[in-house]
């Protein structure tokens, strides 16, 4: 049985929420009584829709790519609080040449001049302003009275090519407004492809029309997919509202799987089950995890789509990756689930970026953030967080979270995630775990569909928590800036049965203090574990007392990273991100260097200085003397004059170069076939990075220009061959945090090393199951039924488990490489058995191709048997025959 809201209007006769937010899955019988079924209604009210103003577009969509052309009917509904307000005159933007016409008797549709975009539309909204990129037209619409639906036809060309946005150094990507191309379409709210009157909430019905090879994909649910006479026909509905409205289209492979009541989909432009299966399998664990974290899955469905270029973007009910991306193996487990949670935040419940983008803070925190918690990497995320913050966040650069609105450099990116990320962990450690977690289902269930702001997450959380947190999200959301913590004088005495340690804690950056909860460890003589405990700070000194039951010998201050604060250089490695976000660099070329060589590094110099010649500085090892100290610093090249520098400046870490190879942590790197990196800090001056970049193959150069930014924490690389690729990377250790200090011994007493642990933590959440069990214990009862018999030597139930085998392969996207093409099965024949005789036996063998051309002829070979015991003789125990 299958339940549908029935559709209704308000008592002006515009469809309330009732009917756009049906919900026409969900309801089936639950219990039975008796002869009477039980049914449990789950209804959405009707005050949401009526809070805020909705738009209904209803199109009809025909796209030719080769034309880059598109040609729409739309349907527009308008609320009743339009007409009121505006006496029957609205007005509306577009796509410049789209040449809108009104298709409804006695309705007037005039070009007007002067009229401003809104200010900012959806999470994906571009670095820059795409108003200079998009010609916008305005226009007026008159209608009569009392009339509020109206049809309007426009046609034309929508065509930006991609353009690359540089960021510090060469971290660039491209984007467009919007584009319809023989490589796929790109539409959003940015493109102005339908009428924008203004930035309230949509819902919508899009009836595509393409090529017959193409597909289209929008948020929300498909309603119509199929071929008709020399179209295919692609339909997406929205009954909840929407920021805006997308649609992407290509000529894609399309999977499915139900995940539960959600369909997962994945779109891509070649076939490749293996690779969806895995998608598929991530969309169901993601789902399901975020749905008991925070509440349902607000949509349909979740779905994949390849892009044709290089993107990360998160659309309601939908993420739209670039082909390199998702072929990644990380992403399954690092950015896919960020996109996935971004239909709880930011497309789920909607952001009001005037006052704030707080959902990608959020996004990180429960998605990046809670898998490295699930893996026990927590506290090197949040340590590396707060290193972004510190290499790239000077004081002139900051800025308060309620003035960031998205991403376009490190600097957003270090306050807009690495800075909230940190807020909702400090929050969360404050409130505890139970407090934190029914305070964001509360604030989920309250906004869904609506735009809300920090001071509505600061309702949600004060509403659970029972206490007022104004000053805790002022002073991180409405401040610019971060604390710098110092301790001193650590000392203890003996009293009474137990110990007394004092120490002062200072806030030591500039302008008032902060209010800070500062963990704190107290290492032990005797004990295996550490003492523990919280310091709450009030002003900008503190001074520290507690009393241990043993002797004190090591004190720790916020030892896992746990507050948001501005590090000191000697807690951290140096890293990448110290050189890349400097506000000056200068690069020096190896002058003794051949004249390809040298080419090859001034043309990735300039790579890096392009747009930003006034921050990077080229020149010549041989003109100057010594080293700058107050910039970044970049050697490039074995013959660099000043390369000696470096073994100063790495004279702490296990770090050794010659003119052949560089030895790190036991490994030598030959010079000629490696690409090396090396970070440290200038000796002169710690807060000023000194990296030094090797390389003998001038076809790796473009490709060290391009990645290196994207590896920002690191303290060295190694890259091999002309992509290149990555062999090596690590950081080196931190020596000597001014955090960690040894406890002077007032009694003068002799002590040893400090060997305490901490307490261990548990995640959030526990991480999605990666594997099915129902799955394991079918394939296990197959395997072991009793038609098999055991498939002992020659018997013919060996090849029923081969062909399984096989089959199985094939759906997991492994390559055949048996004796013919197509075919898993390499044959032989073998002797063998009681009586003995002849008999043709199987391999069962798959290929997963490698990415790295330099290893092309190695293999890594996995094997296991699928053969087993027979019938029990003669292959093993005589009472176990038959």
């Amino acid at each position: 049985m299958k339940w549908k809201m029935s559709e209704r209007a308000s008592s002006d006769g515009y469809p309330t929420l009732g009917s756009r937010m049906r919900l026409e899955y969900l309801f089936t019988p639950i219990w039975s009584i008796g002869r009477c079924t039980l049914l449990l209604v789950l209804m959405m009210s009707p005050a949401l829709l009526q809070a805020q103003p909705l738009i209904r577009h209803e199109m009809e969509i025909r796209l030719q790519p080769t034309n880059h052309t598109i040609a729409v009917e739309d349907t527009i509904t308008l609320p009743e609080t339009y007409l009121s307000a505006t006496r029957g005159t609205v007005h509306f933007a577009l796509h410049g040449g789209l040449k809108p016409e009104s298709a409804s008797p006695d309705v007037q549709v005039v070009r007007e001049q002067g009229r401003s975009q809104p200010a900012h539309i959806g999470i994906d909204t571009s670095s820059f302003s795409f108003s200079e990129r998009v010609p916008l037209e305005h226009y007026t619409v008159s209608l009569p009275a009392g009339q509020r639906v109206f049809v309007l036809k426009y046609q034309g060309e929508i065509h930006h090519p991609l353009v690359a946005q540089g960021e510090e150094y060469a971290r660039s990507f491209r984007e467009t407004p919007g584009t319809i191309s023989p490589q796929g379409v790109y539409l959003a709210g940015s493109t102005y492809w339908y009428p924008r009157f203004s930035d309230d909430l949509v819902t919508f019905a899009v009836d595509v029309r393409l090529p017959p090879t193409w597909n289209a994909v929008s948020q929300g649910k498909r309603t119509l997919h199929g071929r008709e006479q020399q179209w295919m026909r692609a339909g997406w509905q929205s009954l909840q509202p929407q920021e805006e409205i997308y649609l992407t289209a290509g000529k894609f492979t399309e999977y499915s799987r139900a995940a539960g009541p959600i369909k997962g989909m994945v779109f891509l432009r070649a076939p490749d089950p293996g690779l969806a299966k895995k998608y598929l399998d991530a969309t169901a664990q993601y789902i399901q995890m975020y749905g008991k974290l925070i509440g349902p899955y607000p949509y349909q469905k979740f779905a994949l789509v390849e892009n044709f270029w290089q993107t990360g973007y998160g659309m309601p009910s939908f993420t739209l990756l670039g082909p390199k991306v998702i072929r990644f193996p990380f992403i399954l487990h690092s950015s896919y689930p960020h996109e996935i949670l971004h239909n709880w935040w930011g497309n789920g419940v909607f952001v009001d970026y005037q006052s704030g983008n707080w959902s990608e803070g959020l996004t990180a925190y429960l998605a990046d953030h809670l898998i490295q918690e699930q893996r026990g990497a927590a506290v090197a995320y949040r340590r590396t967080a707060l290193q972004r913050y510190a290499d790239h966040v000077t004081t002139g650069k900051d800025f308060p979270l309620t003035e960031f609105r998205a991403r376009h450099s490190a600097v957003t990116q270090a306050v807009g995630y690495d800075k909230a990320l940190m807020f909702f962990h400090m929050l969360r450690v404050q409130l505890g775990d139970d407090v934190f977690t029914r305070a964001l289902q509360e604030f989920y269930r309250d906004r869904k569909f609506q735009r809300a702001t920090f001071a509505d997450l600061r309702r949600a959380f004060e509403a659970i928590a029972g206490r007022d947190l104004q000053k805790e999200f002022m002073q991180w959301i409405s401040r610019p800036g971060a604390p710098a913590l110092r301790v001193s004088m650590a000392t203890a005495r003996p009293d009474g049965n137990g110990y007394l340690l004092t120490a002062a804690i200072q806030q030591a950056q500039a302008g008032e203090g902060y209010r800070l909860r500062v963990p704190v460890a107290v290492h032990l003589e005797g004990r295996d574990k550490a003492y523990q405990t919280t310091a709450v700070m009030d002003g900008k000194r503190l001074e520290l007392a507690l009393r241990t039951p043993a002797r004190p010998l090591r004190l720790d201050v916020d030892p896992e990273f746990d507050v948001f604060r501005r590090l000191d250089r000697s807690e951290i490695p140096p890293a990448l991100s110290q050189a890349f976000g400097a506000d000056r660099a200068l690069i020096l070329l190896p002058s003794a260097a051949a004249h390809g060589v040298r080419r090859g590094y001034r043309q990735l110099a300039e790579s890096w200085q392009q747009g930003q010649p006034e921050q990077i500085e080229i020149r010549s090892d041989n003109e100057i003397r010594e080293l700058p100290v107050d910039r970044a610093v970049w050697l490039f090249g074995w013959e660099n004059r000043f390369r000696k520098n470096m073994a100063t400046a790495l004279a702490d870490y296990p770090v050794a170069i010659s003119d052949t190879a560089t030895g790190i942590e036991g490994t030598d790197f030959i010079r000629g076939n490696h690409s090396m990196v090396i970070n440290a800090r200038a000796p002169a001056n710690p807060a000023a990075a000194l990296t030094w970049l090797a390389t003998d193959n001038i076809r790796a150069m473009p490709g060290l220009g391009r990645k290196l930014p994207h590896y920002g924490k690191y303290s060295y690389l190694v890259f091999e061959g002309d992509e290149p690729v990555n062999v090596a990377k690590g950081q080196w250790p931190v020596v000597g945090s001014p955090m960690s200090v040894v406890v002077s011994q007032a009694d003068e007493a002799a002590v040893g090393k400090a060997q305490g642990r901490l307490a261990p933590r548990r995640a959030l959440i526990e991480p999605p199951v990666n594997f099915s069990q129902e799955r394991m214990l079918r394939d296990i009862h197959w395997l072991s039924r009793d038609a098999l018999r055991g498939r002992g030597f020659g018997m013919p139930e060996l090849h029923e488990v081969a062909a399984f085998v096989a089959a199985e392969f094939r759906q997991a996207g492994l390559q055949p490489a048996g004796d013919h093409e197509g075919s898993y099965f390499q044959t032989w024949t073998e002797r063998g058995g009681e009586p003995e005789h002849e008999v043709v036996l199987k391999n069962v063998v798959g290929i997963i191709p490698g990415g790295n051309s330099q290893r092309a002829g190695e293999s890594v070979v996995l094997g296991a048997h699928y053969d087993h015991l027979g019938l029990g003789w003669p292959d093993v125990h005589k009472n176990d025959r038959g």
